[in-house]
């Protein structure tokens, strides 16, 4: 509460306006005070506070009143038994249907206007939630004020990580456009669609395939130069970059948000045990700070439900990759059925068909496996008995965030790091389920990566977007609809605490949803993004969305949930910093390995164009000859006929994507199986200088992050002074209450003793 101005002067920085400034809401700012934990016998240390006898609406925000309410109605027994305590267990064994804190009025007006509100939920709703205020900054403390600190830093993390996409959309749609200016260009797709398109390409399945022109691949490699081209690179070190700043910046927001709130001792000081722990823990043991007795676990009874729980989670996890594997194999299945079909525009788009068909089943697969983990991970969180919410939330956070990680990012894995990588050659190819493992096309699977990115991140926003905007319609409109009856039936009123309860439930695991799906985005914007540069663009545009439409379900469709206290974004701060660090790697090793960035660099900068005088595709693809095809895999004659105009299968030869020994090179013996089609000195070259960019590549943009780390303060200046200017005042506060006491004392005994 507070107890004096703030006599700190600002920064010039913080005065300073920024490039993306926006206009701000039309809502009373809250003056800059010092201070210090309430108590109740305080009336000369904080400003207005007039003692606990003389009535004060206004001294204590709706967040704090709502806090206290709730505090009290979770502790409170109604009976002799141990279990029989707090409104959970009551609203549980249905004597009341529920509990939630009252909005403070409709957030509808006839005279709804900035000089006509009425209530707080009227003026949230329209300089914060209303589509028309969504170029005005977030009221962050008045949503504090209404919400609580949860909510309202929520909102602080969404807003600033918006703030924050601004640059990178704009970068990303600078390369993206670089790309698509320049892709006339490319040497690579000018060679498949000119002078190498006559190139006959073998079979991309067994028996049924046909041999096909490299030419019909030629939109295929103009697509691919757009997201893999030089600017890719410089793209990706940027948004590593990026991101570090975005952590680092993040935390300074979040020191100051600690401070403004008085949240950063939270988590130490003044969190509640969880009344569950409270009532199930059968032990109790000495408080070393409050020397009060009070229940706690053993670490050997904790360590036993957390393996439980962790020996769970991996049999989870392997039912996932079980569901990745299942659209693998339904690819490898749909690519041998369009490849039958008689119709040559079908069979030409194969591997375009099939990546949009497995995507699209993807992201059907994910919405179903996460309704059942959720209810898993709920069910191990709570056997494993945390004492205080915030662990309990932590360890419900990382149980959801494993399988969503395998869930979401799985099936993009496959086609970055294993499709085409694992096939074999003609002579002997990789089999899964009796059918051949997929293949990249001649250009590469930078393409169909991307593809599989932009459906399931752009798919799922979509469908997150229309869950959020239609379901709270439709159940407000329900529950809501006896209301309306009685108002048309009866005499009596529709009454606001009626209207509330008509309102959704606030959902039970808070905005835990809400963050889930701006930490899966925003792996898609870091993880993936050398494959696809428009993803801070599109994640951009959602969030801008995103923001305006939770602000519309928290002031209009849901129930006012409990004004609850946090110190940060808890542990998806520590999950965004490994995704940060991760992205690094991964990026570095879509750039050499699922790109051709690397072979293309050796083939340009080295000798070897000089040496072979071979174009890139010519250099890039090795020849096998027909007649050496097993009888698995061999075309059935039609296709060979129809190809070379004979079935003379000595004289035929293919090509494929590898570097393997050719019947044609020196070192070809036929009469030595061990000389046949074995992996060729430039393979090894080129997979030396894939690991030697990833070992550079890594080491480079990770120093160069941890420099950042380390010049970047994580408490800026303005609010270390003022904490410390706080803790001084706090200490002056109490040696004058102190010193006051013992006059007070003294003046007792003196007056006693005449």
């Amino acid at each position: 509460m507070p107890i004096q101005k703030n006599d700190v002067d600002a920064p010039m920085t913080a005065q300073c306006c920024t490039p993306f400034a926006m206009c701000r809401p039309n809502v009373e700012e809250e003056e800059d005070y010092f201070t210090s934990p309430f108590y109740k016998d305080g009336t000369d240390l904080f400003i207005d506070y007039q003692g606990p006898d003389v009535p004060q609406p206004n001294f204590f925000t709706p967040a704090q009143r709502s806090r206290m309410v709730h505090e009290v109605l979770l502790r409170t027994r109604y009976g002799d038994e141990q279990q029989q305590f707090g409104i959970k267990r009551l609203v549980s064994q249905g004597v009341y249907t529920s509990f939630f804190p009252l909005h403070s009025g409709s957030y509808k007006s006839e005279k709804l206007g900035v000089d006509r509100i009425e209530n707080k939920r009227q003026e949230l709703f329209y300089e914060w939630a209303r589509p028309g205020a969504f170029m005005k900054e977030q009221p962050y403390d008045a949503i504090r004020e209404y919400f609580g600190e949860k909510v309202a830093i929520y909102f602080s993390w969404l807003g600033f990580y918006t703030l924050m996409l601004v640059p990178a959309s704009i970068v990303g749609l600078i390369v993206f456009i670089y790309g698509l200016a320049t892709m006339s260009t490319d040497p690579t797709s000018n060679e498949i669609c000119g002078k190498d398109g006559d190139l006959i390409m073998c079979p991309q399945c067994d028996e049924l395939c046909t041999y096909w022109r490299l030419n019909t691949s030629c939109l295929y490699s103009r697509v691919t130069y757009t997201v893999d081209n030089p600017a890719t690179i410089f793209f990706t070190i940027f948004m590593a970059l990026w991101a570090t700043f975005f952590m680092e910046f993040w935390k300074r927001q979040q020191a100051r948000i600690q401070y403004d709130w008085d949240v950063a001792d939270y988590e130490e000081a003044e969190q509640s045990m969880r009344p569950e722990f409270q009532a199930n823990a059968q032990n109790k043991k000495k408080n070393p700070i409050t020397h009060d007795y009070e229940p706690y676990m053993t670490m050997w009874e904790r360590g036993l439900r957390i393996m439980s729980s962790l020996m769970f989670i991996f049999f989870l996890l392997l039912v996932v990759l079980a569901a990745i594997l299942a659209i693998i194999i339904y690819r490898i299945f749909v690519v041998v059925l369009i490849y039958n079909s008689p119709d040559q525009l079908i069979k030409s788009q194969a591997s375009l068909i099939t990546t949009v068909t497995a995507a699209c089943l993807s992201v059907i697969v994910i919405t179903l496996l996460n309704k059942v983990y959720e209810k898993i991970a709920v069910f191990l969180t709570d056997r494993e008995m945390w004492k205080y919410q915030t662990e309990w939330e932590d360890s419900f956070t990382v149980k959801m965030y494993l399988f969503q990680f395998a869930n979401y990012y799985g099936t993009i894995f496959y086609i970055a790091f294993i499709k085409g990588r694992m096939q074999g050659s003609p002579l002997h190819y990789t089999k899964l389920a009796g059918r051949r493992l997929e293949e990249c096309d001649p250009s590469g699977c930078l393409t169909e990566l991307a593809i599989q990115l932009a459906i399931v991140m752009v798919g799922k926003q979509a469908l997150n977007n229309f869950k959020e905007i239609v379901i709270p319609i439709l159940v407000k409109l329900f529950k809501s609809r006896k209301g309306r009856k009685k108002i048309e039936t009866d005499d009596d009123k529709y009454t606001s605490w009626e209207r509330d309860y008509d309102l959704v439930d606030f959902p039970v695991h808070g905005l835990y949803e809400e963050y889930l799906e701006m930490v899966i985005q925003y792996g898609f914007v870091t993880l993936f993004v050398a494959a696809f540069p428009l993803a801070p663009f599109f994640a951009l545009l959602n969030n801008i969305i995103e923001v305006r439409l939770d602000a519309t379900k928290m002031i209009t469709q849901w129930k006012r949930p409990m004004a609850d206290r946090a110190q940060d974004i808890g542990t998806w701060f520590v999950i965004l910093q490994a995704i940060s660090k991760m992205a690094v790697l991964i990026n570095a090793g879509i750039i050499a390995f699922t790109s051709d960035f690397i072979q293309k660099s050796m083939y340009e900068y080295t000798d070897v164009k000089q040496d072979t005088g071979q174009s890139y595709i010519e250099w890039s693809l090795s020849t096998f000859r027909t007649s050496d095809f097993d009888n698995e895999s061999m075309p059935i004659p039609a296709f060979e006929n129809a190809t070379f105009g004979d079935t003379i299968y000595a004289n035929h030869v293919c090509r494929y994507r590898d570097f393997r020994n050719n019947p044609n090179s020196s070192t070809w013996d036929d009469s030595d199986p061990s000389t046949q089609y074995v992996l060729t000195k430039t393979y090894w070259h080129v997979l030396t200088a894939r690991l030697a960019f990833i070992l550079v590549f890594e080491h480079l943009v990770l120093g160069i992050a941890e420099l950042i780390n380390f010049l970047v303060p994580d408490v800026p200046i303005d609010v270390r002074d003022r904490t410390l200017r706080e803790k001084f005042l706090a200490k002056v506060s109490l040696h004058e209450r102190i010193k006051h006491q013992k006059e007070s004392d003294r003046a007792d005994v003196v007056g006693t003793t005449f």
